[in-house]
């Protein structure tokens, strides 16, 4: 019996140390790998942030030509032919950017931009379709056909300008972001 006591007094104030001590060590590594992981998923959402506001700035920097475009063709009573205006680009990133990223005001501006991009993108192949390729019966009255010309014009400048004040606020939000980030 003394073999067993001599034996299990040592190894009974060792496992007692490790506890004491192993636990707190335990505990204080796992915390710092949490709070690793939580910065890294920050880090990697600032991220994710920052890059949708270079693909809307960038969308509606390319949409600002195709709409000039727009805008100087139907003034000389032309249409474009299936505009390329980037039209998805608020669909891939919205739900992203909805989660809190964004103020709810510039939010709303930027969906309801693009959905007036949406509906110009409409009214140009509708005007195409009745004025070119002739699949829809033509509008026999001018003044209607002319305030079809008229409205995609007038649409076609409004965005473009609308288009620039957006890429000045998402430039605002993303030169916050930045410095936040620096901080």
């Amino acid at each position: 019996m003394t073999a067993f006591f001599e034996a299990f007094w040592p190894n009974l104030a060792a496992t007692i140390i490790g506890v004491v001590l192993g636990v707190p060590i335990a505990l204080w590594l796992n915390g710092r790998i949490l709070n690793r992981q939580r910065k890294l998923q920050i880090d990697d959402h600032h991220r994710q942030i920052e890059n949708s506001l270079v693909l809307l700035i960038s969308a509606c920097t390319y949409n600002i030509r195709i709409l000039d475009t727009m805008r100087e063709e139907a003034q000389a009573g032309r249409v474009m032919h299936a505009p390329d205006l980037r039209i998805t680009t608020w669909d891939v990133v919205a739900s992203f950017l909805g989660a809190g990223a964004l103020d709810p005001d510039l939010l709303q501006i930027i969906s309801h931009h693009w959905l007036r991009l949406k509906r110009i993108q409409v009214l140009s192949d509708e005007i195409f379709a009745r004025e070119v390729t002739k699949s829809l019966p033509a509008i026999a009255d001018q003044s209607v056909m002319l305030e079809f010309w008229q409205v995609l014009h007038g649409n076609a400048r409004d965005l473009a300008a609308h288009a620039g004040e957006v890429i000045g606020r998402l430039e605002t939000v993303k030169s916050k972001l930045g410095h936040e980030n620096a901080a």
